[in-house]
């Protein structure tokens, strides 16, 4: 069909869904038409967004003009969400590039005013309209303090980034503006319709689940954190059911070889001799492998498998990864901070699924950044 639609002299945009179902759907999905289905139907709950956020962003990387990964249509206006989930909902959809269908009677007779203005806000919409095409990125993610952090680019050497507080209360948080190469910058709150300046480390005071979205332009770059030291799966000793997995030259990358079968109690994936820069919190990007999709609706499905971690003998913390990519060995990285460090190469790092009953995500390896 979509051949013969472009030997039509008319421009016509071919809609693709089987919900996101099956493997590597992106691959086959955007050569055929110029949206597919990423994920099952949404549905009117503050969770649905939370559960299809963490399904996209294995998506991001094949987002492009004419090829965009369809989160749903929107639930706005409906009655569902909250005026700041809403705005949440609508931000995100739209730096995501996803289609923006409107799920509701846009009038106001049938539809609250505030709801209608949010979906006309140009300033949004021109985000999910830019012609560079290129989705946000997830950069870091605070899972027990429920916020995370997205960027993306934009043309005219613009970025777009995206604070997102999940917390069913506000809270006050730091952005280390350098996670995505920023020094200073001007900053544009396009729900305030306000100019102001951001450089290094940003503090910001989050609503119960706002997403604070700002453009950036006129940037003055600044070095990203620097990668110091790679600890792969074949680091690691393994207790439990763990195991490691062999690849191809193309899967689990960067090492091709991936810890799976993390569950159960008895479970553990330990590293040892773990150099860290500093005592304290260090920078981490954790390489993993999560498909465990759930073609699900109205349930608490989250589209996410949780690993806890733990530095030396201090607390250990809990973390939601997301859907990786599109198989399951197509790796992602997830940005955190870890607390417990000493400065030297004499740390341990234990890797345990969250629950006794629940599946960690596959480990491929991990990054240390200065």
């Amino acid at each position: 069909m979509g051949a013969a639609l472009n030997e039509t002299d008319r421009d016509i945009k071919l809609f693709l869904c089987q919900w996101g179902i099956g493997e590597n759907v992106p691959d086959w999905a955007a050569p055929l038409g110029n949206t597919w289905r990423m994920s099952n139907d949404i549905f009117g709950a503050w969770r649905a967004i939370w559960r299809i956020t963490n399904q996209v962003v294995g998506h991001a990387k094949h987002t492009r003009p004419g090829a965009f990964a369809d989160m749903d249509m929107l639930e706005i206006g409906l009655g569902f969400l909250s005026f700041e989930e809403e705005r949440f909902h609508f931000g995100f959809w739209s730096m995501m590039k996803s289609p923006l269908l409107i799920g509701g009677v846009l009038d106001e007779k049938e539809m609250p005013s505030e709801s209608i203005k949010i979906m006309s806000n140009k300033e949004v919409i021109a985000i999910n309209q830019d012609p560079l095409g290129k989705a946000a990125e997830l950069v870091i993610r605070y899972t027990e303090e429920e916020w995370d952090v997205w960027a993306g680019d934009l043309s005219s050497n613009r970025k777009v980034l995206a604070v997102a507080n999940w917390k069913n209360e506000s809270q006050t948080v730091d952005v280390d503006l350098s996670l995505i190469g920023v020094g200073k910058a001007k900053a544009r709150d396009v729900w305030a319709h306000a100019d102001g300046s951001i450089s290094d480390i940003k503090t910001f005071e989050l609503k119960a689940h706002e997403l604070r979205l700002l453009v950036l332009s006129e940037i003055e770059e600044a070095s990203r954190p620097k990668a110091l030291s790679y600890y792969a799966a074949d680091d690691a000793s393994l207790e439990g059911s763990a195991k490691i997995v062999d690849c191809s030259k193309t899967e689990c990358l960067p090492v091709n070889k991936k810890i799976g079968n993390i569950g159960g109690k008895d479970t553990k994936v330990t590293f040892k001799s773990v150099s860290a820069p500093r005592d304290g919190e260090v920078l981490v990007g954790i390489d993993f492998i999560n498909y465990d999709y759930r073609h699900t609706m109205w349930d608490w499905e989250s589209n996410t498998r949780n690993m806890t971690i733990t530095v030396n003998k201090g607390d250990s913390k809990r973390w939601a990864f997301p859907i990786a990519g599109g198989d399951w060995f197509e790796s992602g990285r997830l940005n955190v901070v870890l607390d417990g460090f000493v400065k030297g190469d004499g740390n341990t790092v234990t890797f345990t699924p969250s629950s006794s009953s629940g599946w960690a995500p596959d480990l491929v390896g991990f990054e240390i950044f200065e």
